[in-house]
């Protein structure tokens, strides 16, 4: 699998800013990654390079996602308003349940390493759903473009990406050109007080085909 880096010559703390309050949570759909083997071999391969390395911190198998769009605050959003928003997104999942997330490269990023998914278009389809629904059912919110990817490792302080880059070259190359995996559509209330993102799944529904 290719290789690339971002073009800082080191890493930041992924953590050091932080915006969620002591015993935060947040409701988010996530594609989850549980249906995926191929991503999980992948994460271990370059999580067995990074061991003993300053300032990294794997992923847990468990914990493997695409971030994809976010519904706020938990204690801010009224249940009916929840169930409301997905049922609308999770009546729309047939429609992409049969798709494969495909990674393409594996990226030193500013805050973390990861696989960067292809940019196909049922993911920006995907997300449009997840964001009308929100908008319509919660408010309007400005959103970024998805920039589809799987955290491998998070960086949670200055690491040289030139020595990073070539510790990783080796798994990178013993990697498939291409890894793709089904993904599962996951409605999630995400914490971040272990340090890890972790969550309870609060509806989720699988692949098919």
């Amino acid at each position: 699998m290719r290789l690339t880096t971002v073009e800082s010559p080191e890493t930041r703390d992924h953590f050091g800013p932080n915006p969620w309050a002591p015993g935060e949570r947040r409701l988010t759909f996530h594609l989850t990654l549980q249906a995926s083997p191929e991503v999980y071999d992948a994460a271990l391969r370059v999580q067995d390079v990074l061991e003993g390395q300053e300032h990294v911190r794997p992923v847990p198998r468990a914990w493997l996602h695409l971030t994809m769009s976010s519904l706020g605050r938990e204690d801010a959003v009224d249940r009916v308003d929840l169930a409301d928003v997905a049922d609308r997104v999770f009546d729309q999942w047939p429609r992409f349940a049969g798709e494969r997330i495909v990674y393409e490269q594996l990226l030193i990023a500013d805050e973390s390493v990861m696989l960067m998914a292809r940019d196909d278009q049922w993911l920006q389809d995907l997300a449009e759903v997840q964001r009308r629904a929100v908008d319509g059912l919660l408010g309007e919110r400005p959103w970024r473009r998805l920039q589809p990817h799987t955290s491998l490792a998070y960086l949670n302080g200055p690491v040289p990406v030139a020595g990073l880059a070539e510790r990783l070259a080796p798994a990178a190359a013993s990697l498939p050109e291409v890894i793709s995996g089904p993904p599962v559509l996951t409605l999630m209330s995400l914490s971040r007080e272990t340090g890890d993102y972790t969550w309870q799944v609060l509806r989720d529904e699988g692949p098919v085909g």
